[in-house]
C-alpha cells in the first residue's frame, strides 16, 4: 500500500470547509448561554464578598494567594481601556477584513494584553515598583537574585548541576536566570528587574499572536482564530501571575503542538517542521522542565495519525524518522552548548528532580485531594466560565462525533493531555500557574463555541470574562515578593 503525508499539517479526509459548515449550524442555546453568564455571576459575587468555595478553597491550600481590596471601580477603570480595545476587535472581526488588517488587529489584541497586565499592577498601591519587587524577591521567583551572583557566565553554566540555587531556580534549567542576569548587567539591580519583568510581560503578550497559528489546527476559519486571540488576552493566569516566566511557557508548549502535527503530515520526506520541533524543544528544556508533560499530546496525537494512517508500516517509519531528525536537533543543540560552555543537560535535569524530592515534603500537597483541587484551580486560572463552555462543548462534540475529523479529536487529546497531568502527579499545587502551558488546550476549543454566538452573546461573555478578570486582580493578589 503507498503511503503519502499530506503537505503543511492538513489530512485529506478532514473536509475543513463543509466542517466549518455543521459547525456554524451548531452552538450554545440561548439558555446554555444564559447558564454560562449565571455561573460567571455567581463565581464574581464570591469573589467580590470572599465568600463559596474559592475562600474555602484557599484556606484549605494555605496558598500565598492574599486577599485584598483594591477598591473595584478602580481597578475596572484601570482595565477598562484595553478592554474597549479587545471588544472593538470583535466587532471588527466580524466583517470582511484584509489579512493585513487582520494582522493589525492581532497586534491591538496583543497590546491590550499586556496593558491589562501593567495597568493591573498600577492598580496596586506599590505601583510600578511592585514589578522590581516581585523579580528581584528570593521568595518570589528567586531568578534575578541568583543571576545577581553569577561572576563567570560560562564558568557558572558548567557547574549549574551542582550549583546552590534559590528556591525556585532549584528545580529548573538555567534560562530564567541567565535571562535576567542579561538585564542585570545591562541596567543593573534596580532598573534591571524592572525592565527583565517588563519584558517578561511583552513576551507573554506575545502568546496572543502564538494561539492564532496555533488554533488553525482545529480547522477554525480566521474569525474563530482571532475570537480565540481575544478570550486568551483576558486570561486570568495570564494577566495576574505578571511578572512570572510562566506566563511565556504557553508560546513554547504550543510551538511544539503545532511543529509537531505539521511535521508528521508534511509530504516532504524530511520536513522542516520536525527541525523546528527539536529546536523548540531544546528551548523548552532550558527554560521550563515541566513542559517535558507535553509529551503525552505528541504522543496522543502520534497514535491517533498511524490509526488514521491504517497502522502502515511507512507511516511507522515516517514517525520515526521524524521523532528521530527532532531529538537529533535536540542533541545537537545541546551538545553544542556542552563545547561551547561546559553545561551538563542531563544531570542538572537530575538535580532539579532531587531537589523536587526535597521540597515535595515539606509543600505537604496530598495525591488524593490535590488531584480534586488541581483542575479547579487551573479553570479558575482560565476564568471559571471556561468549565461550562466546554462541558456543553463536549456534549455536542459527542453527539456528533467524527473520528475523522481532526477538529474534534484534537480537542479530546488536548484534555487527555491535561488529564494525564493531573494524574501522573507530577505537577501538585498552584496550577493555575504551572498548568498555565496547558491553557491553550482548553481556549481553541471554547473559542470556537465563542465564534459561533450572536454579536450580544458573544459580547456579554466577554463583557463578563474581563469582569471576572477585574474581581480577580481586586481581591487577591497572585504573586507576591
Amino acid at each position: 500500500m503507498s503511503h503519502k503525508r499530506v503537505d503543511e499539517g492538513h489530512d485529506p479526509r478532514d473536509r475543513p470547509q463543509e466542517a466549518t459548515e455543521v459547525a456554524g449550524r451548531c452552538g450554545l442555546t440561548n439558555l446554555q448561554t444564559g447558564m454560562v453568564i449565571a455561573v460567571g455571576l455567581v463565581f464574581c459575587l464570591s469573589v467580590t464578598y470572599q465568600s463559596g468555595p474559592l475562600d474555602r478553597f484557599m484556606r484549605l491550600m494555605h496558598r500565598e494567594w492574599i486577599w485584598r481590596d483594591l477598591g473595584i471601580f478602580r481597578t475596572a477603570a484601570l482595565l477598562l481601556a484595553p478592554f474597549a480595545v479587545i471588544v472593538w476587535v470583535l466587532r471588527k472581526n466580524e466583517e470582511e477584513i484584509s489579512p493585513t488588517f487582520r494582522w493589525l488587529l492581532l497586534g491591538l489584541l496583543a497590546l491590550s494584553n499586556f496593558l491589562v497586565q501593567a495597568l493591573g499592577i498600577l492598580a496596586d498601591p506599590r505601583g510600578i515598583q511592585l514589578i522590581r519587587e516581585i523579580v528581584a524577591s528570593p521568595i518570589a521567583t528567586s531568578y534575578f537574585t541568583d543571576a545577581m551572583g553569577i561572576h563567570q557566565p560560562l564558568e557558572w553554566l558548567s557547574h549549574f548541576h551542582n550549583a546552590k540555587l534559590g528556591l525556585h531556580s532549584a528545580t529548573h534549567p538555567p534560562g530564567p536566570i541567565l535571562f535576567y542576569y542579561f538585564f542585570f548587567k545591562l541596567l543593573g539591580p534596580s532598573v534591571g528587574a524592572l525592565i527583565g519583568g517588563c519584558v517578561v510581560g511583552l513576551l507573554a503578550s506575545a502568546g496572543v499572536l502564538v494561539i492564532y497559528g496555533f488554533a488553525e489546527l482545529w480547522r477554525l476559519d480566521h474569525r474563530a482564530r482571532l475570537t480565540a486571540c481575544a478570550y486568551y488576552a483576558l486570561l486570568p493566569a495570564l494577566t495576574g501571575l505578571f511578572p512570572e516566566f510562566d506566563q511565556v511557557y504557553p508560546i513554547l508548549s504550543m510551538l511544539l503542538m503545532l511543529f509537531w502535527v505539521r511535521a508528521v503530515n508534511t509530504s516532504a520526506e524530511v520536513s522542516k517542521y520536525a527541525f523546528y520541533t527539536g529546536a523548540v524543544l531544546f528551548l523548552t528544556t532550558f527554560f521550563a522542565y515541566n513542559l517535558l508533560l507535553i509529551g503525552a499530546f505528541l504522543a496522543y496525537y502520534g497514535c491517533y495519525w498511524l490509526w488514521r494512517q491504517q497502522w502502515t508500516w511507512p507511516a511507522g517509519a515516517v514517525l520515526l524518522r521524524t521523532s528521530a531528525i527532532a531529538l537529533g536537533v535536540y542533541a545537537g543543540l545541546n551538545a553544542v552548548l556542552w563545547l561551547a560552555s561546559g553545561y551538563h543537560p542531563i544531570a542538572s535535569f537530575r538535580h532539579a528532580v532531587s531537589n523536587q524530592a526535597i521540597f515535595a515534603p515539606g509543600i505537604k500537597r496530598s495525591y488524593a485531594l490535590f488531584a480534586v483541587i488541581d483542575p479547579y484551580d487551573f479553570f479558575l486560572g482560565a476564568g471559571v466560565i471556561v468549565l461550562p463552555i466546554l462541558l456543553f462543548h463536549l456534549q455536542r462534540l459527542l453527539k456528533q462525533f467524527d473520528p475523522t475529523r481532526t477538529d474534534m479529536v484534537l480537542t479530546l487529546i488536548g484534555l487527555g493531555t491535561i488529564l494525564t497531568v493531573d494524574l501522573s502527579g507530577l505537577l501538585r499545587g498552584e496550577s493555575a500557574r504551572v498548568w498555565l502551558f496547558l491553557q491553550p488546550l482548553l481556549v481553541v476549543p471554547v473559542a470556537g463555541e465563542l465564534s459561533r454566538l450572536s454579536r450580544p452573546w458573544k459580547l456579554s461573555i466577554f463583557t463578563l470574562q474581563w469582569w471576572i478578570v477585574v474581581c480577580l486582580k481586586t481581591k487577591i493578589s497572585f504573586v507576591n515578593p
